[in-house]
């Protein structure tokens, strides 16, 4: 039976809740890198693979036996970016694991705090993806592309409520730590 200050499980907290926010953030930025990207070779492609003899050099035919494939690769990111957004969100159910405990009464209720500021943080972060995606122009276009990374960024309160009350059932159901009365 491991025993934990009241410090080490805020720690724990703590870490979940960063872990959370950055798993969010860090899905935003896949879905604006993997624009980025997509866009930079739906434009460039078509210029790379027709540059024709260059020297002694066919440049077509380079262009298109490698460009091709790292094309196809890299079009395979719109749905590549939702399943490793799904990945961190179970892991960050895994962590949980690392950091359960039973907590006292007082730290259910910082606990649910935090979670609070997650929701409103997640909410303030869709509405201003969901403005980016509403967009009419070749931002909105491509952000709409990645069809599973952008419904789970836009419903993103919903996904940490949940991600959030499963990590806390998960912290609040350790081994030891409660006295009996």
């Amino acid at each position: 039976m491991r025993k934990e200050t009241k410090k080490g499980n805020i720690n724990g907290i703590i870490w979940i809740m960063l872990i959370l926010f950055t798993v969010m953030f860090l899905g935003i930025m896949m879905a604006v890198g993997t624009m980025v990207i997509t866009w930079t070779f739906d434009e460039a492609m078509p210029t790379l693979t027709s540059l024709g003899m260059v020297g002694p050099s066919n440049m077509t035919s380079i262009g298109t036996t490698v460009l091709t494939p790292v094309n196809d690769v890299v079009q395979a990111f719109t749905w590549l970016g939702g399943l490793i957004y799904i990945i961190a969100l179970i892991g960050c159910i895994g962590v949980a694991f690392a950091f359960r405990f039973t907590g006292s009464k007082w730290l259910m209720g910082f606990f649910i705090c935090c979670m609070l500021l997650l929701v409103v943080a997640s909410i303030f972060i869709s509405n201003i993806y969901e403005d980016f995606q509403d967009d009419t122009g070749e931002v909105g276009e491509g952000l709409r592309e990645q069809t599973a990374l952008t419904y789970l960024i836009l419903l993103s309160p919903v996904v940490m409520c949940v991600i959030g009350f499963i990590c806390g059932i998960i912290m609040f159901t350790g081994e030891g730590g409660e006295q009996q009365v």
